[in-house]
């Protein structure tokens, strides 16, 4: 009886006990934030992001900040119109892809708890962000 009792107590035991009785199912990794692929129109001489409203509502920034950031890389001039951005020039996709994937990493992850849950803000010349789930202050570069 002695043997049985310290069965019960033995923490290893009742451990490997507890994992053999969890369900079986594979580990599933799903992303909560995905950005949209920019869906690229290019008419003559401009080149149009046709859901640029909808990308800036993913990643949570005014549209007019990200429309400066991607005109002053690429050098080109633009406006917002309606949901969609228009830049002169045509500009291949996979440029606009890397710059609006640039902009997420360095304007919108949390360095810190890499959490898509962050704010801007400008004090001065100086930018920050402000992480939401972690509470993490980090500068960043200004534009």
């Amino acid at each position: 009886m002695e043997g049985d009792k310290s069965k019960l107590y033995d923490y290893e035991w009742l451990l490997n006990r507890a994992y053999e009785s969890l369900p079986k199912r594979p580990v599933q990794r799903r992303e909560r934030f995905v950005v949209p692929k920019p869906e690229i129109v290019i008419s003559g001489r401009r080149t149009f992001i046709t859901n640029f409203k909808q990308i800036c509502d993913v990643i949570n920034r005014d549209p007019r900040l990200v429309l400066r950031f991607l005109l002053k890389e690429i050098g080109a001039p633009g406006e917002i119109k309606e949901n969609y951005a228009v830049i002169q020039g045509e500009i291949k996709i996979r440029v606009i892809n890397s710059l609006i994937d640039r902009f997420v990493r360095d304007y919108v992850i949390c360095p810190i708890c890499k959490s898509p849950d962050t704010i801007l803000i400008k004090e001065r010349k100086a930018m920050f962000i402000k992480c939401m789930a972690c509470g993490a202050i980090s500068a960043t570069r200004p534009f």
